[in-house]
């Protein structure tokens, strides 16, 4: 059974991701970013009640990697152009998730992208997060899909109370954001931010979570 890196939100997509890598033979080690410090621990009970009812469908044992992302969002809120918020917390998360793949020795990373649901997802956008993954490979199972089909199987899964009763939305989105982002642009804002440090202290502090089911 192949090891992937799963990441993984309460919403509807990413945990449906997550069981079609599973159905397919692949064991996952979750990744979730945290935000909102006073929902954290709400956030950590909904990704553990996901992860508990995705493991009927695959091993026992499961690992959730926990990052502290409230920090990094303001910096890219104050520091970089407000436009690329997405962007840029979209590849700083791909960037963590290369790393935590590094230790759990894979080179194989999960998302729930789904094309054009969100300025993140946008076919240019996808695009520019490709040169972070020479070494590689991200797969989105879920990337032809309507927002229909994932519901349904939510539903069948037993996720669907659980995604859907979302706490609070993220307060970082900006009002217009960049859907056809340049990598130019993106390099240039994240050498204002030090992105290199960002994931090095996100790594040394991320809280890790092994349990059976």
């Amino acid at each position: 059974m192949k090891k992937i890196v799963s990441l993984l939100s309460t919403g509807l997509d990413s945990p449906v991701a997550a069981y079609l890598m599973i159905k397919k033979n692949f064991h996952p080690v979750f990744l979730t970013f945290l935000t909102f410090n006073n929902q954290n621990l709400i956030m950590k009970e909904k990704v553990v009640e996901i992860v508990k009812i995705l493991a009927k469908y695959g091993k026992s044992k499961f690992k959730i990697y926990f990052i502290q992302q409230d920090l990094n969002l303001n910096l890219l809120k104050q520091l970089c152009e407000r436009k690329l918020t997405c962007i840029l917390c979209k590849r700083l998360m791909i960037r963590i998730a290369i790393q935590i793949a590094e230790i759990e020795n894979t080179n194989l990373i999960v998302t729930g992208d789904i094309l054009g649901e969100q300025a993140s997802q946008t076919l240019d956008n996808i695009y520019a997060y490709n040169n972070l993954i020479e070494d590689y490979v991200i797969m989105r199972p879920l990337i032809g899909w309507d927002k229909l089909e994932v519901i349904n199987l939510n539903k069948k899964l037993g996720l669907y109370e659980i995604s859907s009763n979302l706490s609070i939305s993220c307060h970082y989105n900006p009002q217009f954001p960049e859907t056809h982002a340049k990598l130019h642009e993106i390099q240039n804002n994240e050498f204002k931010i030090k992105i290199h440090n960002l994931v090095r202290k996100a790594i040394n502090s991320a809280e890790l979570l092994e349990f059976h089911i």
